[in-house]
């Protein structure tokens, strides 16, 4: 545990966040520190080991601290410390931290030990038994005749497309005028034939 001596113009939150370790651990770690608010120069105060590993990046000066214990901070010191040391002795810090939670309701509660075993007991339960082969046969056979269907019908549509109908001859122009001769001349054939009977 390192030894700090306060300069003019140093707080604890200050001292804390210099060396990496949290306000509250200050705290714990110096029993004659009354008010955290109220500091002297020259004072000597002892500064824990800064936290390494995972939790070190979550620590900063104000780690773990309350808005109510913040709002304590700022008022009244005294208070703050006497809550800190009380958190301290009650084992506050010996509370899992929220991604440490779960796990830790998990592990009392047995749930995961729970799932473990249902996942081995199914895991070693027989698989199902197959279909007996006559109904397979079954409905293979379906399913070729139904293939076999589909495959005749579309062969009859391309038949279909592929019988030409017959072509049909161009019809030729009628001319009106000889038409109209002609059917003036078979009239005048007719009209001789009835004045001669």
């Amino acid at each position: 545990m390192a030894s700090y001596k306060i300069k003019s113009g140093d707080t604890v939150s200050q001292i804390a966040k210099r060396m990496g370790v949290r306000v509250q651990d200050i705290v714990s770690a110096n029993p004659n520190l009354k008010d955290v608010n109220k500091i002297r120069v020259g004072q000597s105060l002892k500064i824990p080991a800064a936290k390494i590993g995972k939790n070190k990046g979550s620590q900063g000066p104000y780690g773990r601290v309350s808005q109510t214990e913040m709002n304590m901070m700022r008022g009244k010191g005294d208070e703050y410390t006497r809550g800190i040391r009380a958190k301290m002795k009650a084992g506050a810090e010996t509370t899992p931290t929220p991604k440490k939670a779960k796990d830790t309701k998990d592990a009392k509660s047995g749930r995961s030990a729970m799932l473990a075993k249902a996942k081995a007991k199914r895991d070693a339960m027989p698989l199902p038994k197959s279909k007996p082969t006559k109904e397979i046969a079954k409905k293979k056979l379906v399913r070729d005749r139904a293939a076999a269907l589909a495959k005749k019908t579309a062969d009859k549509k391309a038949a279909n497309k592929k019988i030409a109908l017959p072509k049909s001859k161009p019809n030729k122009p009628v001319d009106k005028k000889a038409t109209m001769k002609a059917r003036m001349a078979r009239l005048d054939a007719a009209n001789k034939r009835n004045r001669r009977g």
